[in-house]
């Protein structure tokens, strides 16, 4: 080879190289940034709406609603029964990935809790905004949105503080991840983790099926043959029995814990769900007028969550996102059949939702200006509602 082609072939292998370790540097950087901004902005929020703020106070100044259960799971355990106390309120309800995480790693640590849970959640929401950037369709604007929205926007005080949100997103935006390059060992292995997050999890292995009956048909492959051909895939079938795996786990944990291992189930009653039609529900929250002024009240904020949520569940279908349209339908509806309570925190913490939402609000450059101000605006203000017992958040 002459010198003038070792050149040319230095330089051919210098070109990707020097094109893909801006870019690499570039999507660590964006949610680095919005780490830093939405700490500051929550910052200024707590210090506004306490009194007596202190910079050591903060962590635990975000300490709210379930917060609180999860914190004593992961310094004391999961309740006996009966409970300290005679508490009817068992934390059972709460699943636990999360604390049983942070519970491990403050062992190790011996860090104070919430420091350490906040840390820990800010690093989860920080990796699910890096693994969501193949299925942001790699574009800036839309990966800079999700970012934002994680780190430093409206919801991002449940991504960033003691609560299920940051491991459940995480995990969920793992599975899609998988499920896109077909991989259904992974997507089954972190599936199996999202069940032991939250209950809906179980869930992810319905919308697995249903990705890959879209696959099938897609394939061409008659109906009668999508049962012979899933028996003949192994790696397919391990992941769809791993995928709820999580949740059987804890079951028989609570069964040898307290006797009960639909605990979780049966533990609801303390907080007096009353359960019902949901569309009954919707509407009712709906017809929820304020007595005063045009500030929509607690319940019609929940109904508008909710409805945006399916608006972009249908835009899913309509795009022929399967897997992610699946779960999120039976992820929102399956709460809504005990009342609209936290079905904001249900609609923000879908992962395919706000991807999608995303993708949409990126899809122009005056939109995502103002939407990235309007993030960026409304941390500061939900973050008061937050810290101020807004029941629209819970």
């Amino acid at each position: 080879m002459s010198v003038l082609e070792t050149d040319a072939a230095v330089a051919a292998l210098r070109r990707p190289f020097g094109l893909r370790l801006p870019l690499a540097v570039t999507i660590a950087l964006i949610p680095a940034a919005f780490v830093v901004a939405g700490l500051v902005i929550r910052y200024f929020a707590y210090a506004a709406a306490v009194p007596d703020e202190t910079l050591a106070g903060f962590p635990m100044g975000l300490c709210r609603w379930d917060c609180g259960w999860y914190v004593y799971i992961a310094e004391h355990g999961y309740h006996p029964f009966p409970t300290p106390g005679m508490n009817a309120a068992g934390n059972w309800a709460f699943f636990p990935l999360m604390p049983v995480f942070v519970g491990a790693v403050r062992w190790l640590t011996q860090w104070p809790t919430m420091t350490l849970a906040t840390g820990l959640s800010i690093a989860m929401s920080y990796a699910t905004a890096v693994l969501a950037w193949p299925l942001l369709g790699r574009n800036l604007r839309a990966y800079t949105l999700f970012s934002a929205y994680l780190l430093a926007g409206p919801w991002s005080v449940y991504f960033t503080t003691f609560m299920s949100e940051a491991a459940f997103i995480l995990l969920t935006t793992g599975v899609l991840l998988a499920l896109e390059r077909r991989n259904y060992l992974v997507a089954g292995l972190v599936a199996g983790l999202l069940s032991a997050t939250r209950i809906v999890g179980v869930m992810m292995a319905v919308a697995m099926l249903v990705q890959l009956f879209a696959e099938h048909r897609a394939a061409g492959r008659p109906l009668r043959r999508f049962v012979p051909d899933l028996l003949r895939r192994p790696d397919v079938v391990l992941g769809l029995l791993l995928a709820p795996l999580g949740a059987f786990v804890y079951m028989a944990f609570l069964n040898w814990w307290i006797g009960d291992g639909l605990a979780f189930v049966h533990v609801q009653r303390a907080w007096a769900r009353a359960y019902g039609n949901p569309l009954q529900f919707l509407w009712e929250a709906l017809a929820s007028m304020p007595k005063g002024g045009w500030t929509p009240t607690a319940p019609q904020q929940l109904a508008a969550a909710v409805i945006t949520g399916f608006v972009l569940i249908g835009v899913l279908f309509w795009r022929r996102k399967w897997a992610g349209g699946t779960f999120s339908l039976i992820a929102l509806t399956i709460p809504l059949f005990a009342g609209m309570a936290s079905t904001l925190r249900f609609t923000a913490a879908l992962a395919p939702l706000a991807i999608e939402g995303a993708k949409i609000l990126g899809a122009n450059r005056i939109v995502f200006a103002a939407a990235l101000l309007g993030f960026l605006a409304a941390d500061y203000f939900v973050t008061i509602g937050w810290i101020s017992g807004a029941l629209s958040l819970v």
